[in-house]
């Protein structure tokens, strides 16, 4: 019993950082600064919209002055950037093809996104998890309110874990914690629907059915390693990096849809068949309570 409690408290303290972090702004100048191996910078890729670009500055463009202090490293411009304040404009000497240039940028805060959704679906995740460790305390002896437990952990992971952008050690564990729930959720929820309610005739207490059971979640390692071999990738940068991550979030998307889809498909047949009230009420909570917590997530 004192797992989830143990559980739901540090997850809970990481919660509010989280939630606290999430307020935090960053001056930008949305350009991607490379170093090259003859020591300048060069602009690998300019965010559509950043200031930058509405500055004029465009991929290939070499910085060597920020308001004529000389830069060699990404982190040069980012000392920069940290020293000044939003709607600030700092004069960058760049080197083109044609000619030498002084571009004026005029700084601006990182997007931050939708704030209030992100506090709705914060709230949601820790509700559900709330929910789970209830549900784990009432009824310690009984395997399945486990495997409960650990879907709402999961699904609280989605909904409240959200990295700010600062990057350093705490946002990055934000950001894997996400993605790992993410990829969690859908085998987990496939998983319980297969197991929950315990009845005889179920196909996962088949000789086949356990064997099967194990490629649940073979998608889910095949996309978090492939996410891992992305972004430990030097080579990938830019608009190479950015179309990796784009077809991996899309392909993460059709995972959870399929997961859920799958989950709510197997519920309600099982629903049908059920004879028990109190497991048809305990079943019909779930079926009711997951697209209830797919509706904010869907509409993020």
């Amino acid at each position: 019993m004192a797992l989830p409690v143990g559980v739901v408290a540090v997850l809970l303290c990481l919660a509010a950082a989280n939630l606290v972090r999430r307020s935090w702004t960053e001056i930008e100048d949305g350009v991607l600064w490379s170093a090259r191996a003859d020591g300048q910078l060069v602009a690998l890729e300019v965010a559509q919209g950043s200031p930058g670009a509405r500055a004029g500055l465009a991929p290939g463009d070499l910085l060597q002055l920020v308001d004529g202090q000389p830069v060699n490293q990404p982190v040069d411009v980012e000392r920069a950037l940290h020293g000044a304040t939003r709607g600030e404009a700092l004069v960058y000497t760049v080197v083109r093809p044609s000619a030498r240039a002084a571009v004026t940028v005029t700084l601006d805060t990182i997007p931050t996104g939708n704030l209030s959704l992100y506090y709705v679906l914060a709230g949601v995740g820790i509700f559900t998890l709330l929910v789970g460790a209830s549900v784990r305390l009432r009824r310690p002896g009984d395997q399945a309110t486990l495997h409960f437990f650990w879907l709402s952990v999961a699904f609280f992971g989605v909904m409240a874990f959200s990295y700010s952008g600062q990057l350093d050690t705490l946002d990055w564990f934000f950001y894997w914690a996400d993605v790992v729930a993410l990829l969690a959720l859908p085998p987990l929820f496939v998983h319980f629907a297969l197991v929950f309610p315990e009845r005889q005739d179920a196909w996962v207490r088949s000789p086949a059915g356990r064997a099967a059971l194990p490629v649940l979640y073979l998608p889910a390692i095949v996309l978090g390693l492939a996410r891992v071999s992305v972004l430990t990738q030097d080579e990938r940068a830019g608009a190479a990096l950015d179309a990796w991550l784009f077809a991996l979030d899309r392909l993460e998307m059709l995972q959870l849809v399929v997961g859920v889809v799958a989950g709510q498909a197997i519920m309600s047949r099982v629903l049908g068949r059920l004879r028990s009230v109190t497991a048809r009420r305990q079943l019909r909570w779930i079926v009711w309570g997951t697209m209830a917590g797919a509706l904010p997530f869907a509409m993020a």
